[in-house]
């Protein structure tokens, strides 16, 4: 039996296979130190394409000698560096496996939270998390260990920490990314299969339109780099349909189950979902009815424009514009040849300050210019006739968002798009908040 077993006695209860850890042992003992009980509490971590519970977040509850609750920070904090908070970091992962064991869970995952100190000190009192898993008979493979990136880890540790977890089996997890010292330099270096978003940022994709929109593209990066997207914290409903609409992989808070003692069925939060893809289907199509009523006078415009240039020459882009420069949210208007190169300069709306600010200049589009690589030339040069709509995006010529209305056509016998940018902001206005990652035709 290892070492810091000595001197604690595991107690289970019928009811749920919770278990506290009762310390009565030496007075340098590390929980006799801390006079605390030690018991588990887990809180459920759901895949919204399952719509079950996939894994469980083991969580620390201590209580004194008076009963009263200690928090998990200010237990760690009790304990000093070196061999007492690694004995205690070890006790209450022990706990989390065992009571995980006894809750007879089969499949799911069991997240469990690293201390940072000890991911760099831990190899150093000997072995322990490979001989503690066989013993309660746990599979590596079925662990998902949380490493919370900290100013205390250095590169080298964080990375020799992930490889130490990674060649014994267990799923990386980054957690908190978002706040403190994560980046993404770390995740692609790192190679995690699952980065949990930091609370305080599902806080705000749920009540600032600006990081709903960001978030979409940072749950992209993420995926990219190949890790699962897990937003926790989640507490209202309308933050749940942010998170799905993002194209997160899990999710997690007190919305869908709060930490327990005993594992939940399931099927428990079947209405609940069964809520939220129903409101996120009627909520994106009811988006898309809006977003094309509200886009359609430009594209409408833009159409006869075209038309217009089809029956005459290049020579007419700028008349055949005027209209469309004179609507609400035009930025600007330009003419891209068949190859990807801008024909002529931009033709800028007067009430757009973009158009005159010079701190932009450098990147001031004209002749020569390409744009062969922007999706909405491409889409439109392959469906001449078609209008096409970009998702929004920050334009080269001016710091804000907007959406970009293309239409190919045939003048004098060769393939130009015509384009049209548009305010998005001043013109979907609270739309902003939902369904904006997606590209459309018109």
């Amino acid at each position: 039996m290892p070492a810091f077993y000595s001197g604690m006695r595991v107690a289970y209860s019928s009811a749920g296979g919770t278990a506290a850890v009762a310390v009565a042992a030496p007075a340098n003992d590390v929980g006799s130190a801390l006079g605390c009980t030690l018991s588990s509490q887990f809180q459920p971590i759901f895949s919204l394409a399952h719509r079950r519970p996939v894994g469980y977040e083991g969580l620390i509850r201590a209580r004194d000698a008076a009963g009263a609750v200690v928090t998990p920070a200010e237990l760690f904090r009790r304990a000093p560096r070196g061999a007492p908070r690694i004995d205690l970091d070890r006790r209450c992962r022990s706990l989390h496996v065992q009571n995980f064991q006894q809750a007879g869970e089969s499949r799911g995952w069991l997240f469990l939270n690293v201390d940072p100190s000890v991911a760099i000190e831990g190899p150093r009192y000997g072995s322990f998390f490979a001989h503690m898993l066989h013993e309660n008979g746990l599979a590596p493979h079925r662990v998902a260990v949380e490493l919370i990136e900290s100013q205390v880890m250095s590169e080298a540790s964080l990375a020799a920490a992930v490889e130490y977890y990674r060649e014994m089996g267990c799923v990386i997890v980054i957690d908190d990314f978002g706040a403190g010292y994560s980046n993404f330099d770390r995740i692609w270096r790192l190679r995690p299969n699952i980065v949990k978003i930091d609370r305080e940022m599902t806080r705000r994709i749920g009540v600032e339109a600006r990081v709903r929109y960001m978030f979409s593209g940072i749950v992209s990066v993420l995926h990219q780099a190949g890790a699962l997207v897990c937003v926790e914290g989640i507490e209202t409903e309308h933050e749940a349909l942010c998170a799905l609409d993002a194209g997160a992989d899990l999710v997690q808070g007190r919305l869908f189950a709060p930490p327990a003692p005993q594992l939940i069925d399931e099927h428990a939060c079947g209405e609940l979902f069964s809520r939220l893809f129903a409101q996120f289907g009627e909520e994106s199509a009811e988006y898309r009815v809006r977003r094309r009523a509200s886009l359609q006078e430009y594209s409408s415009a833009l159409e006869r424009a075209a038309g217009r240039l089809a029956r005459g020459s290049l020579h007419d882009f700028s008349g055949a514009m005027q209209p469309l420069l004179q609507l609400r949210c035009t930025q600007r208007c330009y003419l891209i040849g068949g190859d990807g190169t801008q024909l002529g300069a931009n033709l800028e709306a007067e009430r757009s300050p973009f158009g005159r600010d010079r701190r932009l200049e450098p990147m001031r589009p004209g002749a020569g210019t390409n744009w062969q690589a922007k999706p909405y030339f491409r889409r439109a040069a392959e469906a001449p006739g078609e209008v096409q709509v970009s998702r929004p995006y920050l334009s080269v010529t001016g710091p804000r968002l907007c959406v970009t209305i293309s239409l190919g056509c045939i003048v004098q016998g060769a393939l130009v798009v015509a384009c049209v940018d548009i305010d998005y902001e001043s013109l979907a206005g609270d739309d902003l908040s939902f369904g904006v990652g997606v590209a459309d035709r018109v």
